[in-house]
C-alpha cells in the first residue's frame, strides 16, 4: 500500500505541472510519455529494491 502512494505521489509531482503550462499545444503525448516512463521506472526500481532487501534479509 506504501508502494501505491508513493508511486502516485511522485506521478502527480510530475504531472501537475503539465497542467499549468498553456503554450503547449499537444499535451496528451507529454503526459503519456511521463506517465510510462514513471511507472516503469519506479516500479523496476522497487522490484530491484525487494529482491536487493530480502537478499540481505536472507544473509543476516
Amino acid at each position: 500500500m506504501k508502494a501505491t502512494l508513493r508511486y502516485l505521489l511522485l506521478l502527480a509531482i510530475c504531472l501537475i505541472p503539465f497542467t499549468f503550462i498553456d503554450y503547449l499545444p499537444e499535451r496528451f503525448p507529454i503526459v503519456v510519455g511521463i506517465t510510462l516512463a514513471v511507472t516503469i521506472a519506479y516500479w523496476s526500481s522497487y522490484v530491484f529494491l525487494e529482491k536487493k532487501r530480502k537478499k540481505q534479509e536472507d544473509n543476516s
